[in-house]
């Protein structure tokens, strides 16, 4: 039933890479985007309601409507983004995305075999143009997605060489096909420490870019671990605990991180660190435990996070500048873009009633109820909680509310009307996965929910009358005590790093810095940067090699006969 639906999605997404190089920029999306949206969205939804739990063809739905309700949001959203580009820029980039999204699906519909491979590299390869296209400096961080990605496709390459392996008789290799799964798709999935290309890739990334990246790539190397479970009956335990090890570990690293960061986009994604190794560690107990709720938990973790996260990087097209220090009063300025990234970031944080709280409760207690060492992650998932919810606190406040800290904010203006409803779509969704999670659930998938109809009623109680006794008090007007200043200025609010100082001190992996400039002490980027110095030093010592000297040549070639002879005998 649904493979008419995806055939006809996949032909708009191929038409309007085609009509892009002759119609004006964006113009097509709306309704080829939308409409391919909209068939994706069905046609996954079929899938992963209706088939089996936990198999190929299920879990390719689920992830196929995450892709679906992305394309959905972008349709109306490229046609007012793309037109404020270079006209040759914007029918470059019209061109390539719809590629981009083509690369995603089909990684989701071909079988794991050497088909997997090719769609994997198209998707690398297309992402780092996109990016490479986006602001002047973007080169660096498309040159970490580029790395990260040869990794990734390594790993995957390997998987699937020893899936074919095993297919001839080979059943001693199976662990190489979940040491290639667990690196090519844990690479993609911003696995601990091998995150740090996505908090390169994503600041400097067009924002629609960013958000098919958070959204949706990120998810597909999720999607590649699920599906690396179905191989065997019971995966290697090794496996899951890893996951559940690096997982923690980095849900927890991301949000201190991300509190010491001033860019608003580089805060963003370290908040998508933190989210996608939360499900990484999902994945890895469900893979211990085979316990449907953590099942259920990633469900709404990944659903609400394609919604909440594409929405946010959606908004931060807007932003006048990224440093957070620059912004503060876009309130004002942009009511509509500042309201939407409001409900957004309410979902980010985790707080009730929206799905994201609803996913990380269920993460949580499944955790809680889990038997063994395994009950002990259920504190990191709860501290993880209060880190993110300080972390978009900091970030919306400091970003949107509060008087403009520079002239920059002058220039920021409110997104357009195609703009502005393509984040109402993301929101719509996100709204309806809180109101209705029970839908998403498969019939096989019984776990109990929390009465969200109900919750939101009593919420709504309870504000209205916080709202009317706040009302009823008296008020009375005082002038601010001024510390012998003569008037307050807007450079006296709060800055982001005076803001957070309290929280990273608690957490020395991360230590502040005054000089030669304000910053902090990042010891992963510091362990970065010794492998690449290593890696220099390396390929300096091999550069002696090509000297250019014949005699060397023959030596070598030599001596690589005795090794080959020696082997082959």
């Amino acid at each position: 039933m649904d493979t008419p639906l995806l055939a006809l999605a996949l032909f708009l997404i191929l038409l309007q890479s085609g009509l892009a190089l002759w119609w004006p920029p964006g113009r097509g999306f709306p309704w080829t985007f939308g409409t391919a949206g909209v068939l994706l969205l069905a046609a996954g939804l079929h899938r992963w309601l209706l088939e089996a739990p936990g198999q190929q063809l299920s879990l390719s739905g689920l992830y196929l409507a995450l892709l679906g309700l992305l394309y959905l949001a972008l349709g109306p959203y490229l046609r007012d983004y793309l037109s404020h580009q270079d006209s040759a820029q914007a029918k470059l980039n019209a061109a390539t995305i719809p590629l981009f999204a083509l690369s995603m699906v089909a990684a989701l519909l071909v079988p794991p075999g050497y088909s997997l491979v090719f769609a994997w590299e198209a998707m690398a390869l297309l992402g780092y143009l996109l990016i490479a296209w986006g602001e002047p400096g973007a080169q660096t961080g498309a040159r970490w997605f580029l790395l990260s990605s040869r990794l990734s496709g390594a790993g995957v390459l390997l998987m699937v060489v020893a899936l074919s392996l095993i297919e001839r008789g080979s059943a001693s290799l199976w662990p190489l096909v979940f040491v290639g799964a667990l690196v090519g798709f844990g690479v993609k999935a911003a696995i601990f420490p091998l995150s740090l290309w996505l908090t390169r890739a994503h600041p400097v990334a067009p924002s629609p870019i960013s958000a098919l990246l958070s959204g949706g790539m990120t998810k597909l190397g999720l999607y590649g671990l699920l599906l690396a479970t179905t191989f065997q009956t019971k995966p290697p335990e090794w496996m899951g605990w890893t996951l559940v090890l690096l997982g923690l570990a980095g849900a927890v690293y991301a949000p201190v991180r991300g509190l010491a960061e001033q860019d608003y986009k580089a805060v963003l994604a370290y908040s998508s660190v933190e989210n996608l190794n939360l499900m990484l560690a999902g994945a890895g107990a469900l893979m211990l435990t085979q316990d449907l709720r953590f099942l259920a938990a990633l469900v709404f973790l990944q659903l609400s996070h394609a919604a909440y996260k594409g929405l946010l990087f959606l908004g931060s097209a807007i932003l006048p500048a990224r440093e957070i220090g620059r912004l503060g009063g876009l309130w004002k300025r942009a009511p509509v873009t500042a309201g939407l990234t409001l409900f957004a970031s309410v979902a980010a944080a985790s707080l009730p009633p929206l799905a994201g709280f609803l996913g990380e409760w269920l993460l949580f207690l499944s955790f809680l109820g889990a038997k063994g060492l395994l009950a002990l992650s259920a504190g990191m998932v709860a501290l993880a909680g209060v880190l993110a919810s300080v972390l978009y606190l900091r970030a919306f406040g400091l970003t949107f509310l509060g008087s403009a800290r520079s002239e920059a904010v002058d220039r920021g203006l409110e997104a357009g009307p195609g703009m502005r409803l393509g984040m109402s779509l993301l929101a719509t969704f996100l709204m309806t996965i809180s109101l209705f999670p029970a839908f998403f659930l498969p019939k096989g998938i019984s776990v109990p929910l929390l009465p969200q109809f109900a919750l939101f009623a009593g919420l709504l109680v309870l504000l209205t009358l916080l709202v009317w006794w706040l009302k009823k008090l008296q008020h009375r007007s005082y002038g601010t005590w001024d510390c012998g200043y003569t008037s307050l200025e807007p450079v006296m609010q709060p800055s982001p790093l005076g803001y957070s100082e309290q929280v990273l001190r608690l957490f020395p992996f991360v230590s502040l810095r005054s000089v030669p400039s304000v910053g902090v002490l990042d010891p992963l980027e510091q362990a970065y940067r010794l492998v690449s110095a290593l890696y220099q030093n390396l390929a300096s010592a091999f550069q002696r090699l090509q000297s250019g000297s014949i005699h060397l040549y023959l030596l070598l070639q030599f001596l690589a006969l005795l090794v080959v002879l020696a082997v082959a005998l």
